[in-house]
């Protein structure tokens, strides 16, 4: 039963009665009257609603009570909002009259029958009260954040308990080597919610001896929806090497994913799965499967039917946690200090409570947390002793919801309605922290007690310390970065439950209720009681027309819709005239109706990543508009000029919108703005640096355009503004790019101020963390970019600062982990200056950089090493030289791995050489280089990736490659004068990956070397013109999953012995134009799935013997117009998926749907794509490239 909370609605209600603009406010001799009358009966109701929420689980008539009271507080609510955006309007009329009178409140007039309706309603739902002797209650819980020492949100093994067995069990697993000859084994962990399954999952995935083992790690997050795709973008997310495939079709994505893992020995985590559809399961096992030997899947589940479907071995069932190690569990979160020895009476009490935690890890953390904040014996007891606990629930997850639910009883006020709200999310839904904390303020959640523009922008910050109340409280959790959050299954489930009819979310996987509300016709007391909606569609056309009866909506979210919404947003802003917050991000629209405009309550709209290219002047009526939301708008030209009416707006939300050129003027007037991601200086006042003097912007901004800043502004102080990121830019980006030493922009001649002295009036605040530097034409970098005023950068970005011949002292900044430099065309020298001129004995040079790149400094010629006593560079572990011409040395890094040199100078390979721990190696773009030094392969054993490319002077490879053993993957492109591989190439034992690209002089592999690859998954032969036979060691590669050869027109024909490849699952053969005939050994391969045969014009026939193809999955046929038919055969291929012919005009003609002679001998296949368009089979559409 759904649970009905008005007592952080009730607060809400207060704090707008308190506030001073109602005070100013005058309709009539009334009133005053009754504005006062509902402020002294309020309190009355409040001071029992606490026994009555909890009284309503034994008493019916007391939660239809609560029902009433709620819905009128709505609407005392909707009130109030109505009569403070009139004040807020009135704000604007008094500075222009441009702007038409505001909808919805032309009648404001009636307000004050309006109050009187409101009050005698009030007066009949107090009149009722007195039937239900409700006690006063005065809640335990704290009405304000506590302050104690700053912590920080971590999952590590410190936070665990009870679990080392489990942990070696699943690793016992994930390491043995299995006898039963599956390459690929899986895993499922099964346990209730809340039971630590992720948890274990995660200890494994993060095991040193895990990662030493495997080539690849993969988590994804499945959560309830099993969507193939998804599931497989993010899997290809992982791989190394590969371009990002945008595809949305299937068949493509298990290809790409199919060459991706090829060969690799990976662990892959699927957590939290539900599907138990083997079809789909099949779906994504397939490329799965290409996996080495050894690769591992592990699958978090609920459901024993889950795991029996994708489990190879028996399911691990993770039991409850024993007493001992949940106490201990509790007593960490309620005594993080160590304490608890002083209270020793808390310590008894603590003890009964985890026993009633039933040996759910996650009950015993939140309940500690919880106790956290408690030190009296009575609220302790008040824990233990609540009615919750002796709820009829039945065994299981609900059991542990009982728990929940008392944990959230206890919450404060203000964080019960935020807890709440999280119902609209849909479940498992990731979230950006501060997109939570903006769509509470909208919902008048976290309230401010002055109306003043200081008061105001401390809400973001309450925001920020509710969600580390619940961070604390392990009621969220962060994914991968302090940004991105969701919530555990059961604590979303928590948040429906309390929240009720209130919320809905609707999709493929909804609730009963929820799937009730949409399909059977609500009845208007459900509508009537909906206030918020998400929606998950792929089209805005499919929500449901029930839900347009909601009038009074508040929130209303659209998840992922695929198309132009523009059409319906009109019957959206009809319907929903009481919306708060409005989500269309992710959607297609490409012109917003000035209808918005009449949303007046909209306080958040998010229209990110769509396709808007202008906004229409009614923006700007949107008087209580709090958040706007424009990020990734690509299209988007202009902001409207009169968003300076735009009074509350706090957050401008601009990022990556790269076509807007200039920006709405009279920024300045906008006193409650906080975030504007980028601004572009202009040349008059309203467009200066001026505009931004009295904003208390925070976060990040990027400056455009410095160029046009006239003069300096000294008031313009960002050292008291809340900055992490700075991005100053003069220019633009891609124009400054373009720029040479002779062509000086005109615009830094002519017109600005001195670069120099403005940059040094920007000096940030000693918190930044991310400085871009960018078309700076000054002499010498600012004065404030060192480790003593800029303390906390963690990344510097300079970039196309032409003029400037020496670096920052950059040395010193302890946390500094990325640095990339580009475009400084004057450098000659890396020297002291960069390092730091402060030093003693206990200075460390660069302690924390990660990763450094500099780029096209074409005077730079030295830099300057440091003693090995220094021990700088020591975190150093990618490095990036790319057209640096002249440099010919660079210093000693211990333990840098990834390393790319790309049009330089052929001495900087040569002090590469010194280096002893690369794992991975790009040469690029040598055009003189004729050899590898000596060294340069030899002096790294653990090398692990190779790629050289466009190097048309290289000869041949050093022949001195035995201790290269841990090489899995070998890149060798364009390389015009490469005639020959050594034979030496059979040390290569780990090689997994083999590919060579235009290398137009090579005639042939070595049989010897080709021989000892016994490792190889992957070879790749493309675009060499003069290779006219391959290695009949080819055929003894044991295991060789993938062989394509392209564009080679001298190959006449494949090896003999096809058939000795037990591994072989897929073959393309593409633009081989001499190529005549498959080998008919290749008919005994059982193991083939994917073929491939495009551009062989001599190949008259697809052979008969196909039929004997039975594990073939994909075929695909391009541009070989010799073949007229196909064989008879082809309708014996059962397990054939895939099935794609194109640029073959007779065989086309043939596999017409129904009328074609080849249709019977393909009807069968589910995925067809014939000519230039898909076919449809039984109902279902196949569009687009499926093959």
């Amino acid at each position: 039963m759904a649970e009905v909370v008005i007592s952080p609605l009730l607060q809400v209600i207060f704090e707008k009665l308190a506030s001073p603009i109602l005070a100013k406010f005058e309709l009539g001799k009334n009133y005053k009257k009754d504005l006062d009358k509902l402020r002294r009966t309020l309190p009355i109701i409040q001071v029992i609603i606490e026994d009555a929420e909890v009284k309503q689980w034994k008493d019916k008539k007391v939660r239809i009570w609560l029902v009433e009271l709620k819905s009128l507080a709505y609407d005392v609510d909707d009130l109030l909002d109505v009569i403070t955006a009139r004040q807020h309007r009135n704000k604007v009329r008094h500075a222009t009259c441009t702007l038409s009178p505001m909808p919805l409140l032309s009648n404001y007039y009636h307000m004050p029958q309006k109050l009187k309706s409101v009050q005698d309603r009030l007066d009949e739902v107090v009149s009722k009260m007195s039937c239900f002797q409700f006690k006063e209650m005065v809640s335990l819980a704290r009405s304000q954040t506590s302050e104690r020492r700053e912590t920080g949100y971590y999952v590590d093994e410190s936070d665990v308990f009870g679990r080392t067995e489990d942990l070696e069990r699943v690793v016992s697993f994930v390491m043995c080597s299995g006898s039963d000859g599956v390459k690929v084994r899986s895993l499922s962990i099964v346990g209730i919610g809340g039971m630590g399954k992720t948890t274990l999952a995660q200890l494994v995935y993060n095991d040193e001896r895990v990662e030493k083992n495997f080539d690849l790690r993969i988590w994804i997050s499945v959560c309830q929806e099993f969507d193939v795709k998804r599931i497989m973008h993010g899997i290809l997310d992982y791989a190394d090497h590969r371009p990002k495939c945008d595809s949305k079709q299937l068949g493509v994505l298990q290809s790409e994913l199919h060459k991706s893992l090829n060969g690799k020995r990976y662990i892959l985590v699927l957590d939290d799965v539900w599907n138990h559809d083997q079809d789909e399961w099949e779906k994504l096992q397939y490329p799965l499967r290409s996996g080495a030997e050894g690769s591992r899947i592990i699958v978090t589940t609920r459901h024993k039917k889950v795991a029996s479907i994708v489990s190879s071995t028996a399911p691990y069932f993770l039991e409850a946690l024993g007493y001992d190690d949940c106490l201990d569990l509790f007593n960490k979160r309620a005594f993080p200090d160590g304490e608890q020895d002083s209270y020793p009476r808390l310590l008894e009490i603590g003890r009964e409570i985890v026993k009633k935690c039933r040996g759910v890890p996650l009950a015993a953390k939140i309940f500690g947390s919880l106790m956290y904040f408690k030190r009296e014996e009575k609220e302790w007891l008040h824990v233990l002793e609540s009615e919750l606990w002796n709820m009829d629930m039945e065994l299981g997850e609900n059991k542990i919801m009982s728990a929940l639910r008392l944990s959230y009883n206890h919450l404060p006020c203000h964080l019960k309605r935020c807890f709440a709200y999280c119902a609209v999310l849909p479940k498992g839904f990731e979230m950006r922290r501060d997109k939570l904390i903006h769509l509470w303020i909208a919902e008048g959640l976290i309230q401010s007690s002055n109306d003043n523009a200081y008061s105001l922008r401390k809400m973001e910050d309450a925001g920020n310390e509710y969600f580390n109340e619940f961070l604390l409280m392990s009621l969220f959790q962060l994914v991968d970065t302090a940004d991105q959050f969701q919530m555990h299954d059961l604590l979303h489930a928590l948040a429906k439950q309390v929240a009720g009819n209130e919320f809905l979310t609707y999709g493929e996987h909804d609730r009963e209720h929820d799937r009730r509300l949409i399909y059977h016709g609500a009845d208007d007391q459900l509508l009537s009681q909906l206030r918020h909606a998400a929606v998950v569609c792929n089209s805005v056309s499919s929500i449901p027309k029930t839900l347009y009866g909601a009038r009074q909506l508040r929130t209303l979210i659209l998840f992922s819709p695929d198309d132009d919404s523009n059409r319906i947003l009109n019957t959206v802003v009809r319907a929903f005239k009481r919306l708060r917050v409005l989500d269309l991000s992710d959607s297609g629209i490409k012109r917003l109706s000035k209808s918005v405009g009449s949303l007046v309550h909209l306080r958040y709209f998010d229209l990110s990543r769509t396709f808007l290219e202008t906004l229409p002047k009614a923006v700007c009526r949107l008087c209580n508009l709090q958040t706007l939301n424009l990020t990734d708008c690509y299209n988007l030209k202009a902001l409207p000029e009169g968003m300076k009416h735009l009074i509350n707006l706090r957050h401008l939300i601009i990022k990556n919108c790269a076509r807007l050129t200039r920006m709405p003027p009279s920024i300045r007037a906008l006193l409650n703005l906080q975030t504007l991601s980028f601004y572009i200086v202009g040349r008059s006042f309203e467009e200066s640096l001026f505009q931004l003097v009295h904003l208390d912007l925070r976060g990040e901004i990027k400056i455009r355009h410095l160029e046009n800043a006239d003069e300096i502004v000294p008031d313009l102080c960002f050292e008291e503004k809340q900055l992490h990121s700075l991005g100053l830019s003069w220019g633009d980006d891609v124009e400054e790019a373009k720029l040479n030493d002779s062509s000086i922009s005109p615009v830094h001649e002519h017109h600005g101020c001195d670069n120099g002295i403005l940059l040094n009036y920007l000096k940030p605040n000693t918190g930044l963390r991310k400085l871009y530097l960018s078309g700076y034409y000054g002499l010498n970098f600012p004065h404030w970019l060192n480790y003593t005023t800029s303390p906390n950068l963690r990344e510097v970005v300079l970039k196309n600062c032409r003029r400037c011949e020496c670096l920052p002292p950059l040395g010193q900044l302890q946390f500094l982990e990325a640095l990339y430099m580009q475009g400084l065309e004057a450098l000659k020298s890396i020297g002291d200056q960069f390092y730091g001129e402060e030093r003693n004995q206990t200075t460390k040079f660069f302690p924390s950089l990660k990763q450094l790149t500099i780029q096209n400094c074409p005077a730079l010629e030295n830099w300057k090493s440091l003693p090995p006593s220094t021990n700088a560079f020591k975190s150093l572990d990618r490095l990036s030289l790319i057209e640096c011409v002249r440099l010919e040395t660079m210093p000693f890094f211990p333990k840098v791995k990834h390393l790319e040199l790309k049009n330089c100078n052929t001495r900087i390979i040569r002090k590469a050489a010194e280096l002893t721990t690369l794992s991975i190696l790009i040469i690029n773009d040598f055009q003189d280089l004729t050899y590898l030094p000596q060294g340069l392969l030899q002096n790294n054993p653990s090398l692990q990736s190779l790629t050289i490319s466009s190097c048309p002077q290289l000869t041949s490879l050093p022949w001195d490659l035995r201790n290269l053993e841990a090489l899995q993957s070998l890149t060798i492109r364009w390389c015009n004068e490469l005639t020959s591989f050594p034979k030496e190439i059979r040390h290569f034992t780990s090689l997994e990956a083999l590919e060579i690209t235009e290398c137009p002089s090579l005639t042939s592999l070595p049989e010897e070397g080709i021989k000892g690859l016994q490792s190889l998954r992957s070879l790749s032969i493309e675009n060499c013109l003069n290779l006219t036979s391959l290695p009949n060691s080819i055929m003894q590669l044991n295991s060789l999953e993938r062989l394509t050869i392209m564009y080679c027109p001298s190959l006449a024909k494949l090896p003999d012995g096809v058939q000795q490849l037990p591994a072989l699952r897929s073959l393309s053969i593409i633009s081989c134009q001499e190529l005549a005939c498959l080998p008919e050994e290749l008919q005994h391969v059982n193991t083939l799935e994917n073929l491939e045969i495009c551009g062989c014009p001599k190949l008259m026939e697809l052979p008969e013997w196909v039929e004997h193809l039975l594990s073939l999955r994909s075929l695909k046929i391009y541009n070989c117009c010799g073949i007229k038919t196909l064989p008879k055969g082809l309708e014996c291929l059962k397990a054939l998926q895939h099935l794609s012919i194109r640029d073959c005009p007779d065989l086309e003609e043939k596999c017409v749907k129904g009328k074609g002679n080849n249709w019977t001998l393909i009807a069968h296949v589910p995925y067809l794509y014939i000519g230039s368009s898909a076919v449809e089979l039984q109902g279902k559409a196949v569009a687009g490239n499926l093959v």
